[in-house]
């Protein structure tokens, strides 16, 4: 197996990252280093094909399938796609675990532009250096105790061009900048995020008895001339929580309860000593979140916390707990990346083949 620099980096820094896609061999060479396309001038690229007289056929030579700000995408770098999806599936941290990974050879060619359109998007906003991927690509040499030779026959044999690694090496790149400079700072799991969703897709249809931590702040009519004005307090007192401050502060400001000096805690609950209404709405909330104001002018008002929860199923929850973690990463991982991708499609120029004409740039046409 040869392994990269960036393998053994990410390795050692995998807190609260989303985890990384294996990669494998050349299929054992081992890199995460964008789509590498040729760049020549747009006019040289609008030529389509030419007519063989001898053959009395159209040859296709090439064609813009799409632009970003004015860089083409072509009808090669979509064969280029195709040709190297065993390489890209290791190399490419954004490929992996995809919908287009698993449809493959199978995917359509437009659904494939529309991946090269986000990985030109990225590139343009993350650009690497080819001197920079010469480096990596020399480290992974070194790490590995190849040269360049060994290298591309290795790559060689299992059908690469090393022109295929480079460009997937360059992609990789430009995407691991966009991870590690403005994804990666986004992706926080708290613990709370795994409780609760062990709570809710593992234990949820379990019998098993549960406790609850739980904090309260009650407002009631006894304290205040007039039950509106209980109301109204409340609502303060749920604006503050909503502004970030804590809800022990909170409490012991508003609330009437006799739990209010210790910041409205009312330790471990069961179902059963709970009044309906309460265990109610303790049920709609997720570990560490406050409900809205409750009640009525003629009981009271009330905002609930819950702040925990205890099983007899802790055991299994420590089992599971790192899985979980990271299926949530992976998924917050995904929803970041389609946001800024999102962002950044509408503010970026992109034209495809077949839409009309915009901005001067030439429709093409096969």
């Amino acid at each position: 197996m040869i392994q990269s620099s960036e393998d053994s980096r990410q390795q050692s820094n995998s807190c609260n990252k989303p985890p990384c896609p294996k990669s494998g061999g050349v299929p054992e060479i081992v890199l995460n280093m964008k789509h590498h396309s040729p760049l020549h001038t747009l006019a040289s690229l609008l030529v389509l094909g030419f007519s063989l007289r001898a053959h009395a056929s159209s040859i296709l030579l090439d064609r813009i399938e799409a632009s970003v700000n004015k860089t083409p995408i072509l009808y090669s770098d979509v064969l280029a796609f195709k040709r190297s999806l065993v390489l890209r599936t290791q190399l490419d941290p954004l490929f992996a675990g995809t919908s287009l990974a698993a449809r493959g050879s199978q995917a359509k060619n437009s659904e494939i532009v529309e991946f090269l359109i986000d990985e030109k998007i990225i590139s343009q906003q993350f650009p690497v250096s080819d001197t920079d991927v010469e480096t990596e690509i020399n480290r992974v040499q070194s790490n590995n105790k190849i040269d360049r030779e060994k290298l591309k026959r290795e790559l060689l044999s299992q059908g690469f061009s090393f022109d295929d690694y480079f460009a997937l090496m360059k992609s990789s790149a430009t995407k691991r900048n966009l991870i590690d400079r403005d994804i990666s700072t986004k992706v926080l799991i708290s613990e709370e995020d795994v409780k609760n969703h062990f709570y809710n897709h593992y234990a949820n249809n379990s019998s098993a008895p549960r406790s609850y931590q739980v904090q309260i702040i009650t407002l009631t009519k006894n304290s205040y001339k007039a039950a509106a004005a209980a109301k109204e307090a409340t609502q303060k007192a749920y604006r503050q929580l909503l502004s970030g401050e804590p809800f022990e502060e909170v409490a012991k400001r508003f609330s009437d309860n006799a739990s209010a000096s210790a910041g409205g805690d009312l330790g471990e609950l069961t179902e059963d000593q709970m009044s309906p209404q309460i265990r109610k709405e303790l049920k709609k909330l997720k570990l560490g979140q406050i409900s809205g104001v409750l009640g009525d002018l003629k009981g009271g008002f009330f905002i609930l916390k819950l702040s925990g929860i205890k099983t007899n199923q802790d055991d299994q929850y420590s089992k599971m707990k790192e899985e979980i973690l990271n299926q949530l990463k992976t998924a917050e991982f995904q929803h970041q990346i389609t946001l800024w991708l999102e962002r950044e499609r509408q503010k970026a120029f992109i034209h495809r083949l077949g839409e009309s004409s915009v901005a001067g740039l030439p429709l093409s046409t096969p």
